[in-house]
């Protein structure tokens, strides 16, 4: 991947993502996806908080803010991956913490989650223009 593209592909987010997401954005590229990690905003705790209640507050804060975001999430991954042809995957830190999200939300049987990484699955195997078995054609033929 030259400059312009992987220019073109951090400016795309910078302008898709919605404000107040996140305080910073790293993208990379790896293999055949895009890797979004955005850095929550801290939180602040009491000065005496230790470092376990620190790092339970940052792993709680991420935890959240996947639960909040999964649908918009989903929703912007999918615009990306139709105009870059390549999958993106999530994550967030804060604080020490750092936590990667698996592919359309890990496939966890809540509305539709195993059909995404169902869908993910079949365009790896099959091409991105391929239609997986989850997802209807957008055309059909009756007989």
């Amino acid at each position: 991947m030259d400059d312009k593209e992987f220019g073109s592909i951090k400016g795309w987010f910078a302008g898709r993502l919605p404000d107040g997401w996140f305080s910073g954005v790293e993208i990379t590229i790896e293999d055949d996806q895009i890797v979004v990690v955005g850095a929550l905003p801290e939180k602040d705790l009491p000065a005496t908080s230790s470092s376990e209640e620190k790092e339970g507050a940052a792993a709680g804060r991420i935890a959240r803010f996947r639960e909040e975001t999964r649908g918009q999430r989903i929703g912007i991954a999918q615009e990306a991956e139709e105009r870059f042809h390549k999958y993106v995957t999530w994550g967030t830190k804060l604080g020490g913490v750092t936590k990667r999200f698996n592919p359309g939300g890990g496939g966890g049987g809540r509305s539709g989650g195993n059909r995404v990484m169902i869908g993910r699955w079949w365009r790896r195997r099959h091409g991105h223009g391929a239609t997986s078995p989850a997802q209807p054609s957008s055309t059909s033929q009756v007989f």
